[in-house]
């Protein structure tokens, strides 16, 4: 084989390594049924992810991720992001179409990983009362959030997990900037 032909060849098994590996597996309960950001004949998906594998605290966990439709294609709901705060990790699930997000705060305890807060937020409307039965409706960002327990083995699932009652809610107006309506907590806004 002439050196050209070795390169050409050399390359060609690099991209189809590469190609290989971009491609993520799509799952409905457990089983494979496509992949991530390519077309699907589905024109439904409940319970649908994928999976990201990441280390926490120096262990490996699993996360499963939404997963949707849109224009015919596999597509994530959620985009993940990792930060810390003092000895907790924060798992941020973003939203990719609304901006909304879901915080998971976790520590480690006696080399056990413990969920200990969750918090959501989203834009919502705040009906305020003008007068009896008459109300203006502006726009709101809703936070909620609760503080939990539960330990987390070797995978976390989205689905499911950031489920509130409404005493764990509030709003704040749409000019506060999220990270003071959070750090506010439940104060009484001038609407």
């Amino acid at each position: 084989m002439k050196p050209d032909q070795l390169i050409l060849l050399f390359l060609l098994l690099v991209i189809s390594a590469f190609k290989g590996k971009a491609q993520i597996s799509v799952y409905s309960n457990e089983s494979i049924i496509g992949k991530l950001n390519e077309k699907t004949v589905r024109t439904a998906c409940e319970n649908c992810y994928y999976q990201e594998s990441i280390a926490l605290f120096n262990k490996k966990i699993k996360i499963k991720i939404p997963v949707s439709i849109e224009n015919g294609k596999l597509q994530t709901e959620r985009i993940l992001e990792i930060s810390e705060k003092g000895n907790n990790k924060i798992l941020k699930f973003n939203a990719v179409s609304d901006g909304s997000s879901n915080w998971l705060y976790l520590q480690k305890k006696r080399d056990r990983i413990h969920i200990i807060r969750k918090l959501s937020y989203s834009n919502a409307v705040y009906a305020k009362e003008i007068k009896k039965k008459d109300f203006d409706y502006l726009p709101a960002t809703e936070v909620c959030t609760r503080n939990a327990s539960g330990v987390i083995n070797e995978e976390i699932s989205f689905n499911g997990l950031f489920m509130f009652v409404p005493t764990d809610c509030y709003k704040c107006p749409i000019k506060t900037d999220v990270n003071d309506c959070i750090k506010n907590g439940k104060i009484k806004y001038n609407w």
